[in-house]
């Protein structure tokens, strides 16, 4: 159930100049591999899970040659859903994050698309979007669906209180292009009609604030207004 709260909520994602250029020249949100985001426990059945779906692993007949193990067949299923899982991160904040501009930015050369959970859902064609659930990998004893392993981190992620939309392939997604080879895919998507503002780096300097602003009104006029520096930017007193 979506309420007036979640609606409203502000949605950040931060990235380079490189990929927001890319953004707006292409009007696509990138949907990247879930296993090629650089946590090794993206998608992960460990635990009480992988215990579970040992113990349910059917027998083998007498008289039947030997099936594939269970181990084995958990470890085959989980590499392909990792291979068809795409998903696109957000962050769930009423204010900046100090730790993601750095994260994110790797120089002051970085922007900050802001946005609200409402606007992100409307703007998708129909693909949900997931609050991440924080955890021990394998610590809850049913056994998950795709859709939970994919939107489950380790708690030390906590502090990226993390949205992901989500897109799960389908097999004839793959026909042209071997699974292991496609490392995102780009969805249409309408900035100028999503974004509520576009957040400039605290630490970038006025040349880059200018090559932002030019980028914004030569691909993204309705949003030429809407390019603030970072609050984090403000000055004190003395």
């Amino acid at each position: 159930m979506t309420t007036t709260d979640d609606v409203a909520q502000k949605v950040w994602r931060y990235m380079n100049f490189a990929r927001f250029v890319w953004l707006l020249q292409h009007k696509q949100l990138w949907m990247s591999r879930i296993d090629l985001l650089g946590e090794p426990w993206e998608l992960t059945l460990a635990g009480e899970q992988l215990n579970r779906a040992i113990r349910m692993h059917p027998i083998t007949p007498v008289g039947e040659a030997p099936r594939e193990d269970a181990v084995s067949r958990a470890g085959r299923i989980v590499k392909d859903w990792r291979r068809r899982t795409f998903v696109s991160c957000w962050s769930a904040s009423d204010h900046e994050s100090h730790a993601l501009w750095r994260i994110y930015c790797r120089s002051a050369e970085g922007v900050a698309l802001q946005t609200t959970m409402g606007r992100l859902r409307q703007s998708i064609g129909g693909l949900p979007v997931h609050r991440v659930t924080y955890c021990e990998p394998g610590s809850l004893g049913e056994t998950p669906t795709l859709t939970q392993l994919a939107t489950q981190k380790r708690l030390m992620f906590a502090y990226e209180q993390e949205v992901r939309v989500l897109l799960k392939a389908r097999d004839e997604d793959h026909l042209a292009v071997p699974a292991q080879d496609i490392i995102g895919q780009g969805l249409e998507w309408d900035p100028e009609a999503t974004l509520e503002n576009i957040w400039v780096h605290p630490d970038a300097d006025f040349s880059f604030m200018q090559a932002v602003v030019g980028v914004v009104e030569h691909y993204a006029s309705a949003l030429k207004s809407k390019v603030p520096w970072s609050a984090m930017q403000a000055s004190p007193p003395f």
